[in-house]
């Protein structure tokens, strides 16, 4: 579906939070009549006040060399939107200046942060970590199709891995049996492997969704599903966040070229649940028909309803697709997990955006119409990246996502594809017709894999 009924076209309200004339007026002139009231004195006084605190101020920045913190705190919720029109770049971001049209390489440290005991490409080892049967599964006594089957495993079935050989991992189930499975038919807990990003995982907490600036008739402000849960394995309440393997990997070095520039990537989503999906369409819908401004921001042309939120099975379902900000590190502490350690971050400043985090219309795009974009154009500066959203964060997190093979979405500068992920979901017939409210996750053990 990819336009609202054209028999019926909704009245046009008025934007959010804007007052008619007549109010307006009202408080205009409450306010003015307040400060005839003001004598002299009291203005004198409420001068010098303001200056002593603007010394102050100066003194703090010259003196202690203070850094000036950007929109955006460490606080879960906080999406880093200020609620402004942005201009293209933010000046406080380290690689300002960089071109709307292209992205300019940001220099990249040669000592990147390495992790040898997991072969580099994880933060700490797979074993030890939850996993659950993203499709039908079989278990087997051996790796591979040739082993005899111990069990069928349906979609969403919880498991924790304790060994890998190829594609296949062994793996315990809650009932304490034991056997292999296709680690492409399944899902990986990202939290488990990839500690160090920051998960915000709004949807299973208050969902933020918007469109032109109007909540979501029953999912704005609603948890859509759960995936929050004690996890021991890192020794605090952490999100629950199921994805493809494959996208784990990619998704380490992603986060590695963020660590080595003072970034960190904070994730919003990666896999949700079809059911979810379906019911954030029915609320777009619902709210088109009622509101002739989202009507006209996402039914006419040269958008449609899908170039925001599919229709179909979406590659979230897939467990391939990634929402993200970025945010820049202001403290962090090194944490134990077993035999291994890894970085947590501990305070953070999200990256200025031009628009709020799942606001579902074209001020959030990236160009200024829709068409595919891959990493390869990104990287080769042959797209013209002209989006109101854009940011130099923003910018940013385009590189560090492109370097790895992530394709952007035209019409959200949040969200990145990993086609090799997506390709395995899909051959697997993976479509996200489950949930995952719970996790089996273990400390690592010593040379672990």
């Amino acid at each position: 579906m990819n336009r609202f009924d054209p028999s019926h076209r909704p009245v046009r309200p008025k934007p959010p939070q804007q007052e008619d004339n007549k109010a307006l007026l009202k408080k205009v002139n409450r306010v003015s009549r307040g400060r005839r009231k003001v004598g002299m004195d009291g203005v004198k006084i409420a001068a010098i006040m303001v200056g002593l605190m603007v010394a102050v101020a100066v003194m703090l920045i010259f003196i202690g060399n203070l850094e000036m913190p950007q929109t955006g705190t460490g606080q879960r919720g906080d999406d880093g939107y200020n609620g402004e029109t942005l201009p293209p770049y933010i000046v406080s971001d380290p690689f300002a200046g960089l071109p709307v049209g292209g992205v300019v390489l940001p220099p990249i440290d040669d000592d990147m942060l390495f992790y040898p005991d997991t072969g580099g490409s994880l933060e700490l080892p797979l074993i030890g970590a939850t996993g659950w049967a993203a499709a039908q599964i079989i278990m087997r006594d051996t790796p591979g199709t040739g082993g005899e089957q111990i069990a069928e495993l349906a979609p969403g079935r919880v498991f924790t891995i304790l060994d890998r050989q190829g594609d296949w991992w062994y793996v315990r189930l809650t009932d304490e049996t034991t056997g292999w499975v296709d680690q492409r038919r399944s899902f990986i807990n990202l939290p488990d492997v990839l500690p160090s990003i920051v998960y915000s995982i709004s949807n299973a907490s208050a969902a933020i969704f918007t469109s032109s600036g109007f909540d979501l008739p029953g999912i704005t402000g609603a948890q859509l599903y759960s995936a929050h849960a004690f996890n021991y394995r890192l020794g605090r309440y952490e999100y629950i966040v199921p994805g493809m393997y494959l996208l784990a990997r990619a998704l380490f070095q992603v986060q590695q070229l963020a660590l080595s520039n003072n970034d960190t990537l904070v994730i919003y989503e990666v896999f949700r649940p079809r059911a979810t999906q379906h019911a954030i369409v029915d609320a777009m819908n619902q709210l088109g028909r009622a509101n002739a401004l989202v009507y006209d921001a996402i039914a006419d042309s040269p958008w449609s309803l899908t170039w925001f939120v599919s229709t179909g099975i979406s590659n979230h379902q897939r467990g391939g697709a990634v929402d993200a900000t970025l945010a820049r590190i202001r403290e962090t502490e090194i944490v134990r997990s077993g035999d291994y350690s890894f970085l947590r971050i501990t305070d953070y400043n999200r990256i200025e955006t031009g628009t709020r985090m799942h606001e579902l219309s074209p001020a959030s795009a990236i160009v200024s119409s829709p068409r595919s974009i891959s990493a390869g154009q990104i990287l080769g500066g042959n797209v013209d990246l002209t989006g109101a959203a854009l940011t130099g964060g923003i910018l940013r997190m385009q590189w560090y996502f492109a370097n790895q093979g992530f394709d952007p979405l035209a019409s959200e500068w949040w969200h990145f594809n990993h086609q090799p992920s997506i390709a395995m979901a899909t051959a697997s017939g993976i479509v996200g017709e489950f949930y995952t409210p719970e996790i089996h996750s273990e400390p690592p053990p010593l040379h672990a894999e």
